[in-house]
């Protein structure tokens, strides 16, 4: 598998030329909702999985079709050696460093993590993963994760407000009380005209359907 030209490199994201940016909620500690999904856009792992340093910069996807390429082929675009041909593994542990040393430092980063990958089975699809909404409890001893929580917002909504963006919206059915996600969503795209919305581990929910009002509330 070659490199393509630079020229060649994607500049949209999907059938209607917009890129997408992936938003959820996360709890700390718990893995991340949306990397099976990314995943599966992408046709194959990825990020780590369960490696317990959550998302702190976001992280911009630049996938082509290459039906040459058997293997993913990954570039990774930094300030200081520009756009390099690295392996997978490679990549992984860059993201993996990245984020350990903003969890050390107890921070998140905007700058976005610019990648790009060629391979036989990826769409020519461009997706910016940003770090997950933090839901934090009230009170003086919830303060740190409470200003992570408005760092994380701030960064997120940021991506949301570009109005040539397709919001990719993944919230947990089992938690929809807090409803974290959503309600940023709301705010920004309130008529959801360019927003998806997932929800994951429905199957927990279904029990809970005792009536057919609480069906219709779920449902709203």
């Amino acid at each position: 598998c070659r490199p393509a030209p630079r020229a060649a490199a994607p500049t949209g994201a999907s059938l209607k030329r917009k890129k997408s940016t992936a938003t959820h909620c996360e709890r700390p500690n718990r893995v991340k909702p949306s990397a099976a999904l990314v995943e599966a856009l992408m046709g194959f792992q990825f990020n780590h999985v369960g490696g317990g340093t959550k998302t702190r910069r976001p992280i911009t996807l630049h996938m082509k079709y290459n039906s040459g390429c058997i293997q993913p082929q990954c570039y990774l675009l930094t300030e200081e050696f520009g756009e390099q041909d690295v392996s997978l593994e490679e990549l992984q542990d860059y993201i993996e460093s990245e984020n350990a040393r903003l969890d050390h430092e107890g921070q998140f980063w905007s700058k976005e993590i610019v990648v790009r990958i060629e391979y036989k089975y990826c769409p020519n699809l461009t997706i910016i993963d940003t770090p997950g909404l933090i839901s934090a409890a009230p009170g003086k001893r919830n303060a740190g994760l409470q200003n992570s929580s408005r760092q994380v917002e701030a960064m997120v909504r940021a991506k949301m407000e570009q109005k040539e963006y397709i919001i990719l919206c993944l919230e947990d059915s089992n938690d929809l009380s807090n409803a974290t996600t959503r309600r940023l969503v709301m705010a920004v795209d309130p008529t959801l005209r360019r927003t998806v919305v997932v929800s994951t581990k429905l199957d927990t929910r279904i029990p809970q359907f005792a009536r057919p009002q609480d069906v219709e509330m779920f449902l709203r």
